[in-house]
């Protein structure tokens, strides 16, 4: 069995984390601003799929989430709606 190799992406607009099918360990979403935002996740590349999940994340505050075993997206994994001021980190495996 192939050791699974892991990694991260930073984005602060809408985009992938994963631009193939991958497993997610990992998300932080940090929102520096003063209002209540939120990020949605889904199982794309393109931005073409329903919404997997939303993070919301209250004013100067952030939410860090880990995945044990990773959640298993099939096509990518994609910050479809990313609201301005928020910056999210994905972790993956391949």
């Amino acid at each position: 069995m192939a050791a699974k190799k892991a990694l991260f992406t930073r984005l602060d607009a809408a985009g992938n984390i994963a631009a193939a099918p991958a497993g997610l360990s990992s998300l932080t979403v940090d929102n520096p601003t003063g209002g209540v935002l939120a990020v949605l996740i889904n199982n794309s590349i393109t931005d073409t799929s329903a919404d997997v999940f939303q993070v919301t994340v209250p004013a100067n505050d952030f939410r860090h989430l880990n995945f044990s075993p990773p959640l298993d997206f099939t096509i990518g994994i994609r910050c479809g709606t990313l609201a301005a001021g928020l910056i999210v980190t994905g972790g993956y495996v391949l």
